[in-house]
């Protein structure tokens, strides 16, 4: 982890995907650290998660308090292994920052559920399992594991990250993209939105029209059978004036960085969300005129 990537997760609020504490676990209380990460691991979220170590939370600012020494990823590994199942991947780094010692505990879950494989000492019971909420550790619940088993019998992924606004007259930016229904009910997507970010700034948002032979608009529905999968390009709504903060010049490319999300929501109100890192745009003919005019 480099420093850049330390300063984004300071900028972070605590919730579903991050925490701060002052210090790292002493070994009497692993039974804490055991409960924040299957907690974490657990949390409906599919993003890395990550635990700071090294700083206090305070509610306008986050105090750099430091560690006194570094703890070794083996000790931790050795922990997990022997007490949660499936294995879960994890990854301790360690950070030197403003002349100070900080660890960064990243969680990359990838086969929930995570559970208590046997009983930990008289604190945690075998079979326990814990979700983040927000900013806090709760117990697993029956609709958590139902949301579980289902959300990750379908899979949303962005193929390439190439966006093309290129055809004035759909008023769409096309992305391809899969989408894949695992489970042996059929799935009908309702919305979807793709939005488009520089770093972790937002800025643009595009909602789903259709696909390229069969552009609806905000009303499209995406009806997917069990055991399907569907490869295509993927209409979102663009418009001329979106071109500024994306950066786009008048030969219709941006010098920005460009990360991408896409998410996709069925009838049930479950999401399904896809990222890029490293995506690029080319808009070309009327979507240009704003641009063209400015300069």
């Amino acid at each position: 982890m480099n420093l850049e990537q330390f300063e984004h997760l300071l900028a972070l609020a605590e919730g579903e995907t991050v925490d701060f504490k002052s210090n790292f676990y002493h070994s009497n209380n692993y039974s804490d650290l055991l409960k924040d990460v299957l907690s974490f691991a657990n949390g409906h979220s599919k993003e890395k998660k990550h635990i700071v170590y090294g700083v206090k939370d305070r509610e306008n600012a986050k105090e750099l308090i430091g560690l006194e020494s570094f703890v070794d990823q083996s000790t931790i590994d050795q922990l997990l292994f022997e007490n949660i199942e499936p294995h879960l991947d994890i990854k301790l780094h360690s950070v030197m920052y403003i002349e100070k010692k900080f660890q960064v505990l990243e969680i990359r879950p990838d086969n929930r559920p995570y559970i208590m494989k046997k009983k930990y000492k008289d604190k945690i019971n075998k079979g326990t399992m814990w979700i983040r909420r927000g900013a806090t550790n709760d117990f697993v619940t029956r609709a958590d594991l139902n949301r579980m088993y289902e959300v990750d019998n379908v899979e949303l992924k962005i193929l390439d990250g190439q966006l093309y606004a290129t055809k004035s007259e759909t008023g769409c930016v096309d992305l391809r993209c899969k989408i894949s229904n695992y489970s042996n009910k059929p799935l009908t997507i309702t919305w979807g939105c793709l939005e488009i970010y520089e770093d972790n700034q937002l800025l643009t948002s595009h909602r789903l029209y259709g696909t390229r032979d069969n552009i609806i608009g905000a009303d499209y529905q995406l009806k997917l059978a069990p055991k399907d999968e569907i490869v295509n390009y993927f209409e979102f709504g663009f418009t001329s004036t979106q071109c500024f903060p994306l950066g786009i010049d008048p030969d219709g490319v941006t010098e920005k960085k460009l990360n991408l999300k896409v998410t996709f929501v069925d009838a049930d109100d479950k999401e399904y969300v896809a990222t890029y890192s490293g995506g690029f745009i080319f808009v070309k003919g009327k979507f240009l005129w704003k641009v063209q005019l400015k300069k």
